[in-house]
């Protein structure tokens, strides 16, 4: 007698129609991790962003969440369940839960000198993020003579060899990242290259100071950052061996020794 073969059911990671799973939600839009500073945000319900000091968004802020809805992650700390300035959060329609949201500090900026917005932004709203590490593949994406046009556009290429023989996880930040990240013309002829260097493990003075040197030889003003476990400390100050240093953290900038090991001075 011939046993009837049971149906193959599909994997929890596959589609039952064939193709692979495809996740939605905050969580498969975030990764599963929580945003860190200079992440770039997709939002899909921009209504939701809420001012830190209070009130509505203002006119311009709307006008440009409108066409280009992505928000840059500010480097301070969350906040979990209802900011008290929101009465009546707006919550995103595939929010399906009523667990207590966490809202991610975030910036939006115009186009205009000045347009610069702190706000609250809920995670649940989060379509899509992008970090700065994934944004230097995105330049083949920009129309050749844009590159051409922004010098801080055409040496990343350089800049990235520059730190990849120095074996450190890195990516444009600032106007640069933002251009990349959303195809929109932020930068300027003139705008500098901000980068942040993934430095979870500690960096010599004397690998920091090459590093500096092999950056400042670049033809665009270059700032980079370092970026620790604690925070950031830039690479020309930590590269000049000061007695003490700034370090950015989410609760404000704190003076160290240490940026891999700080106490507080």
């Amino acid at each position: 007698m011939t046993v009837a073969a049971r149906p193959r059911v599909p994997r929890p990671s596959e589609d039952p129609h064939g193709g692979p799973r495809r996740l939605v939600g905050s969580l498969a839009a975030l990764g599963g991790r929580h945003p860190g500073a200079h992440d770039l945000l997709l939002m899909q319900c921009t209504g939701s962003l809420r001012p830190l000091g209070g009130g509505e968004l203002p006119a311009w802020a709307r006008q440009v969440l409108r066409a280009h809805p992505w928000v840059t992650v500010a480097r301070a700390p969350s906040v979990a369940g209802s900011p008290a300035d929101t009465p009546r959060p707006v919550r995103c329609t595939r929010e399906t839960t009523a667990a207590a949201e966490t809202w991610i500090p975030v910036t939006v900026r115009g186009p205009e000198r000045g347009q610069r917005l702190d706000a609250l932004a809920p995670r649940a709203a989060v379509a899509r993020t992008l970090r700065p590490e994934q944004l230097p593949d995105r330049l083949g994406l920009l129309a050749p003579g844009r590159i051409a046009a922004i010098p801080a556009l055409a040496v990343l290429p350089a800049a990235g060899q520059l730190i990849a023989d120095h074996r450190l996880a890195w990516g444009p930040i600032g106007a640069i990242g933002y251009e990349l990240a959303t195809g929109e013309p932020v930068a300027g002829p003139l705008s500098p290259l901000r980068v942040v260097l993934r430095a979870p493990q500690p960096v010599s003075r004397r690998d920091a100071l090459q590093l500096r040197r092999a950056l400042s030889r670049l033809r665009v003003p270059l700032q980079a950052e370092l970026e620790t476990r604690h925070g950031a400390v830039l690479l020309a100050e930590y590269a000049a061996s000061p007695l003490a240093l700034t370090l950015l953290t989410p609760d404000g900038p704190r003076e160290v020794h240490d940026p891999w090991f700080p106490r507080e001075l």
